[in-house]
């Protein structure tokens, strides 16, 4: 397995996540992202893994089948649920009212 090395200034607050990915070539690589840095958009996983020489984020997209694992912190799944519900507890108190 390969690990890529994100060299990212972390920031604790945002915490990080970890992607496990079959490359073209069926090798497995892991890469470790801020979890600002990865997202899941159109049956695909996006992440920013390193900069260009213009200092532009490179982003890889890895389809959904090729990826093993994703881990992100909890922290930040605690926030996204907590969102989550109160932003349905709000649209329950608007249908109520």
């Amino acid at each position: 397995m390969v690990d890529i090395d994100t060299d990212t200034e972390s920031d604790l607050e945002l915490g990080k996540a970890t992607i496990v990915y079959e490359t073209a070539t069926g090798d497995l690589e892991r890469a470790t992202v801020d979890n600002d840095h990865i997202a899941y958009f159109q049956g695909h996983w996006l992440f920013a893994y390193g900069t260009d020489s213009d200092g532009n984020d490179v982003v890889r997209r890895v389809p959904r089948e090729r990826v093993r694992l994703v881990e992100r912190s909890v922290e930040e799944i605690e926030e996204r649920f907590e969102t989550a519900v109160d932003e349905a507890k709000g649209k329950l108190e608007n249908l109520v009212d």
